[in-house]
């Protein structure tokens, strides 16, 4: 009789090692040799789906939220390749991207350069009286990479001509209620460059920021798009 139980006991320890190892299968994901070997305890960007065993929000200074996030650089400094002025011409800028120049290092326009401005009404207005110029020189170049980021973030809205016609309104059945801003009427004609920047920098209303998506340059050139249909194409 104990040799039996012996025996029974061997066998369903055998079965229960064997079945922590178990083939996935359609829908199930098999079983697990060790806590994190199929679901990461790590953090992912802009994800927040916790897993059970994964204990930072209780023992970490920092919400979850927080830490998923896109990061910002530390206070006064600019990285590595990183920059952002106001450049007199084209010329000037072949010179930063490594063109022109023996043995340069291009260093990207990108989006490190300081924004002196709150996300305050007071500041938007402030913003749009100071910022009147374009530091971006107008090429055609430019202005064909400024229309396929608009496109990609903004027709869904503004519509492919600007005019607040985007596809989230003419969809049918859409019941979307926040009628977009028509860029092509004559108060946006009028606005000066720093209500379209403050207005990427930050949002305004419904719609939500875009200096994580966009860089320095890529925000002039955008800019510049709406401009060109403003000017119908022109």
């Amino acid at each position: 009789m104990k040799y039996a139980v012996g025996a029974i006991l061997l066998v369903a320890l055998f079965a229960w090692l064997f079945s922590l190892c178990s083939p996935a299968g359609k829908n199930k994901t098999g079983h697990e040799y060790m806590p994190d070997m199929y679901h990461p305890v790590t953090y992912e960007a802009n994800v927040l789906a916790n897993y059970s065993w994964n204990h930072w929000d209780d023992e970490s200074t920092f919400p979850k939220a927080r830490l998923s996030q896109p990061r910002k650089p530390v206070p006064g400094t600019v990285a590595r390749g990183y920059t952002a002025v106001n450049y007199a011409g084209a010329e000037a800028l072949d010179v930063v991207r490594g063109k022109n120049a023996p043995n340069a290092i291009a260093a990207p326009v990108n989006g490190q350069v300081p924004f002196y401005y709150a996300d305050t009404e007071e500041d938007r207005l402030r913003c749009e009286q100071e910022m009147t110029t374009n530091p971006i020189p107008l090429t055609k170049e430019g202005l064909e990479r400024g229309k396929n980021l608009y496109n990609l973030y903004c027709a869904i809205c503004h519509g492919e001509k600007g005019d607040g016609q985007g596809y989230i309104v003419t969809m049918p059945n859409s019941k979307y209620l926040a009628q977009p801003k028509n860029l092509t009427d004559d108060e946006m004609k009028k606005a000066k460059e720093g209500r379209y920047y403050f207005a990427i920098m930050y949002g305004k209303n419904v719609m939500g920021g875009y200096s994580d998506k966009l860089s320095y340059e890529e925000r002039w050139q955008v800019i510049h798009y709406i401009r060109s249909l403003q000017n119908q194409g022109k």
